[in-house]
C-alpha cells in the first residue's frame, strides 16, 4: 500500500495482538467464550481480555492512549526510528465495533485517522471470523494521502490458551495483499496481570507495491496486562522484527524493512 514517501500505514484485524500490544480473546472460568475488539500499536486491531463484568453487556466504550518508541508494520520501520503516539475510540455493540483511531509522529511530521467498521463471526465452538472495512488518510510532510482495505480474519483455538491465528488485509490504492500468519500463548498470572507471547510470520503479496513479494519479516512479542482498577488497565509490549529476502537494490520498498526491536506503553479505559 503506497500512501506517503513509500511508507506503509494500515490498519486491519491483527492479532498480536499489539504488533504490540495486548491481549487476546480467551475463556473464562466456565469455559464460555466471551470477546471483544481492541485498537493496538498502528492500528492494528486484535482480539483482547474482557472483565467478566462486562462479558453480558451488548454495548462497550473503550478508550485506549498508547504510546510506542516505533511505528512498525510490514515488518518495517515507517518512520526511521521515531515514535509514535495515538489515541483510540470503540464502540462494540453485539458483534459490531466501530473503531477511530487518531495518532501523530513523535518527533516527525506525520499524522494518519483510520477509521474502522468490523463484524465478527462464530463459526463454531472453536473458530471465530473477522471482515472488516477501513478508511485511512494519512498526512507527512505537508502532503495527503488515502487509501480504503478490507480484512479476513480468522481464529482457531486450539487450546484453552493456545490460538491459530491468520489475517488478510487488501488494499485498493496499491491493489496488493498482505498475509499474517501467528500462534499465540496466554499466560494468567493472577486475576490482575496476565501475560501473552506470539510469534508469526508475513507474506507480501503486492500490498508492499516497490517491496519484494513472498516472506517478508518474522515477528515475536510479548504483551503484558495489569488491571489498575475495574475499569482501567495498563498495557505495555516489546516486539522484535526479522526482515526476509531484503533486497533493497532491486526493490526501493525494502530499505525501511530490517531487524527491528521496540515496545509500547498504554491505558484501557472501559465504559
Amino acid at each position: 500500500m503506497d500512501l506517503i514517501n513509500d511508507s506503509l500505514f494500515k490498519i486491519c484485524i491483527c492479532y498480536y495482538d499489539s504488533s504490540g500490544s495486548k491481549y487476546s480473546l480467551r475463556t473464562s472460568k466456565t469455559q464460555e467464550h466471551y470477546q471483544e475488539l481492541e485498537v493496538g500499536v498502528g492500528g492494528n486491531i486484535k482480539h483482547t481480555n474482557t472483565d467478566v463484568n462486562y462479558k453480558n453487556k451488548e454495548f462497550y466504550l473503550h478508550i485506549h492512549p498508547l504510546w510506542e518508541s516505533r511505528y512498525v508494520t510490514e515488518g518495517r520501520d515507517n518512520l526511521a526510528g521515531n515514535g509514535i503516539a495515538s489515541i483510540a475510540t470503540e464502540f462494540n455493540y453485539k458483534n459490531f465495533a466501530v473503531i477511530s483511531w487518531a495518532a501523530k509522529g513523535i518527533s516527525s511530521d506525520y499524522s494518519e485517522l483510520n477509521l474502522n467498521a468490523i463484524y465478527t463471526a462464530h463459526l463454531s465452538e472453536r473458530i471465530e471470523m473477522y471482515v472488516g472495512y477501513n478508511y485511512i488518510k494519512a498526512r507527512e510532510e505537508g502532503i495527503d494521502a488515502h487509501d480504503n482495505e478490507l480484512s479476513l480474519d480468522f481464529a482457531y483455538y486450539y487450546a484453552n490458551d493456545i490460538q491459530l491465528l491468520s489475517s488478510v488485509y487488501h488494499s485498493f490504492d496499491a491493489s496488493g495483499t498482505f498475509l499474517e500468519m501467528a500462534v499465540k500463548k496466554d499466560f494468567y498470572i493472577n486475576d490482575l496481570l496476565s501475560v501473552d507471547i506470539k510469534s508469526g510470520v508475513g507474506f507480501n503479496a503486492g500490498y508492499v507495491s516497490d517491496g519484494h513479494n513472498g516472506v517478508n519479516n518474522v515477528k515475536f512479542t510479548a504483551n503484558l496486562s495489569y488491571q489498575l482498577f475495574n475499569q482501567l488497565a495498563l498495557y505495555t509490549y516489546i516486539s522484535y522484527s526479522i526482515a526476509f529476502n531484503k533486497d533493497e537494490k532491486r526493490f526501493a520498498g525494502d530499505e525501511t524493512l530490517r531487524n527491528i526491536f521496540w515496545g509500547g506503553v498504554g491505558l484501557s479505559y472501559q465504559y
